[in-house]
């Protein structure tokens, strides 16, 4: 039993999640018919990064007043930013005021581990 116990902490994944913050544009504020752009950034500690080989997606709904220009978004349109972090620009129109939501996958990494991270982003969608 000790040893199931001890062999489920060693394969336990580290918690990472203080190596990083995600940071996303809470309300975007857009008028009637026009594009507007959502960013949802990953900012990393000095000590890490955003895996620049590791898959990464923002997978992104919306309610029915928002039209998405796309849904999944990949590697392809993620930004490299200079803190070795990434921003994906989400363009969307709108005809009201409505929401965002994203489901952001990744890896981040430090000296000694990758670990993929999944968290979920929503922002407010304001028409003017």
């Amino acid at each position: 039993m000790l040893l199931v116990a001890l062999a489920g902490l060693l394969l336990a994944a580290p918690d990472v999640s203080g190596t990083y913050r995600i940071e996303t544009t809470q309300v975007v504020k857009v008028k009637k018919g026009e594009t507007g752009h959502a960013k949802v950034t990953v900012v990393p500690q000095p000590t890490a990064h955003v895996s620049p080989d590791a898959p990464i997606s923002l997978a992104v709904t919306s309610g029915p007043a928002v039209k998405l220009a796309k849904e999944k978004l990949g590697r392809p349109d993620a930004k490299e930013t200079q803190a070795k972090g990434v921003e994906f620009d989400i363009p969307f129109t709108a005809a009201a005021s409505d929401q965002l939501k994203g489901t952001l996958s990744f890896f981040i990494c430090t000296e000694q581990i990758c670990e993929r991270q999944k968290r979920e982003v929503a922002m407010a969608v304001e028409v003017q």
